[in-house]
């Protein structure tokens, strides 16, 4: 190990130290343009202005990004710390941000208000916040006005797991969201120790804590925010736990079917993490028991829970897959006089998605192990269905992390932690409408999502760079490795991470 990995990896230890910092202050300052008003808790009550919060979240993103980059860049020169030491302190990053202020988004309080509605014995796929609030429900005192006219756009799972959160909260909406923070940083907490146990060596390890459990954009979305993506990520990667850590004496049928319960669970929460079962059907397409199984296991817990919801949560599915978001990667075509719909939008992600998931299928790490083959296979197809996609959101991302983690090493680690920068930049502060204050003139950059071209712009560049970082260098590489296969002096090379 160099001298220059061991400043690389201390330097980036200490770029995500700052940017934890950074966003524990924002969050502890009380309500802002960042911490949506709860009515409850504790934090200095400091009356923020907005430049500050603005400089606090985007320094977090800017430290926090670098961190996980420079630690990334270490670990591929040799630098190796304690993987244990990593995992302990990611884990009390994640209990510091549950035991702060709510912060980065209102989400999680349209979570206990759908979740109250459930309880109380309503629809939320057929009702809106609008009727608690009409009924004086004390838990709608403070619904976000950006979720009050809308039905619930989640899975039965996730609506399921919000009900059971407003159950042990009661009529309070502080107590309603501080179970639902605690519950997500236990499910990322949970991701992270089945991380460390599944990474394939001391190495493997220290890389899946940097992308995850270290990582401060994922502690944001996932223990901050509370965004019910990593409940998700927790039924995903448990999936792959079971599948891939089954006892000996379990037959592969058994090990299908509940990691296909458990991927069903996942889609539960949120559809697109249904795809990542493709990684495992892929590794068990050669035993007719083990596929049925898994796809028995999906077929009871995925398509279960959504009859049980009923045809409106089906509908609900049909509506995402129309939608598009203000910083979808193709908003920027109206700017070059080229218009486009929704749906044309859509049927540009798709296409560009096929063509994304041909180029990570072809030039990704191979992977030497089955684990290895289903993670890396399932990244690719959800990395794609991500990075084109119309609809972004920073907290997505939870679906494509973990794979990440457990694939070989890419050489788009580090793209991908700058295309979460950029996607959270385009979302922060979090709560524009704070006390109906605008933004401030000298920070016309950091508006409302939907003036934010250039994350629009960003995103749509980085998609087009992902497929040239894999495709051209090895390309490169192919064309010197048969270069000196016609001297004799050496073999074709194998593709290469990097």
């Amino acid at each position: 190990m160099s001298a220059s990995s061991r400043w690389a990896g201390a330097a980036g230890i200490a770029a995500a130290l700052v940017a934890v910092a950074l966003g524990l202050a924002a969050c502890l300052l009380g309500p802002s343009n960042a911490v949506p008003e709860s009515g409850g808790g504790w934090s200095l009550d400091a009356d923020p202005s907005a430049a500050l919060i603005v400089a606090l979240t985007f320094g977090m993103v800017g430290f926090g990004t670098a961190g996980v980059c420079l630690g990334l860049l270490a670990v591929r020169r040799g630098w190796l710390p304690s993987p244990r030491m990593l995992l302990y302190g990611g884990l009390l990053a994640a209990l510091a941000f549950a035991l702060a202020p709510v912060a980065g988004s209102t989400d999680v309080q349209s979570y206990a208000l759908y979740g109250r509605m459930l309880l109380l014995g309503h629809d939320p796929y057929q009702t809106v916040p609008q009727l608690l609030i009409d009924l004086r429900d004390p838990v709608a005192a403070y619904a976000p006005q950006a979720w009050r006219q809308t039905p619930s756009v989640y899975g039965p799972v996730s609506n399921w797991l919000f009900a059971g959160a407003a159950w042990l909260g009661g009529t309070s909406m502080f107590a309603v969201v501080s179970v639902l923070k605690l519950a997500a940083a236990g499910a990322f907490a949970v991701v992270a120790v089945l991380l460390h146990r599944m990474a394939e060596g001391p190495a493997a390890k220290v890389r899946a804590h940097l992308l995850w459990t270290c990582n401060p954009l994922m502690l944001w979305a996932c223990a901050a925010g509370a965004h019910n993506d990593v409940f998700g990520a927790a039924f995903m990667v448990a999936a792959f736990a079971v599948f891939f850590r089954a006892s000996r004496h379990t037959p592969m049928w058994a090990a299908g079917m509940y990691a296909g319960a458990l991927i069903g669970l996942a889609g539960g929460v949120k559809a697109p993490f249904f795809i990542a079962g493709v990684g495992l059907a892929w590794v068990a397409r050669r035993s007719l028991p083990t596929l049925a199984g898994l796809l028995g296991g999906v077929l009871a817990t995925g398509l279960g829970c959504y009859l049980m919801a009923g045809p409106r949560a089906f509908e609900v599915l049909l509506d995402k897959s129309q939608d598009a978001s203000p910083t979808n990667p193709w908003r920027y075509l109206p700017r070059w006089g080229i218009d486009t719909t929704h749906s044309q939008m859509n049927q540009l992600g798709y296409l560009a998605a096929a063509v994304i998931v041909a180029a990570l299928l072809w030039k990704l790490t191979p992977a030497a192990t089955r684990q290895g083959q289903a993670a890396r296979f399932a990244f690719a197809v959800c990395a794609a269905v991500l990075i084109a996609s119309p609809v972004q959101h920073p907290w997505y991302d939870p679906l494509i992390f973990p794979l990440l983690a457990l694939a070989p090493r890419t050489r788009i680690d580090g793209l991908m932690q700058i295309r979460l920068a950029v996607g959270s930049l385009g979302f922060l502060p979090g709560v524009p409408q704070f006390r109906g204050d605008p933004w401030p003139d000298p920070m016309p950059f950091v508006r409302d999502p939907v003036n934010n071209w250039w994350t629009s712009a960003a995103l749509g560049m980085i998609m087009c760079f992902a497929v040239i970082m894999v495709v051209i260098p090895e390309r490169t590489a192919r064309r010197g490795s048969e270069k000196k296969d016609s001297t004799g002096k050496t073999g074709v090379l194998t593709a290469s991470g990097g």
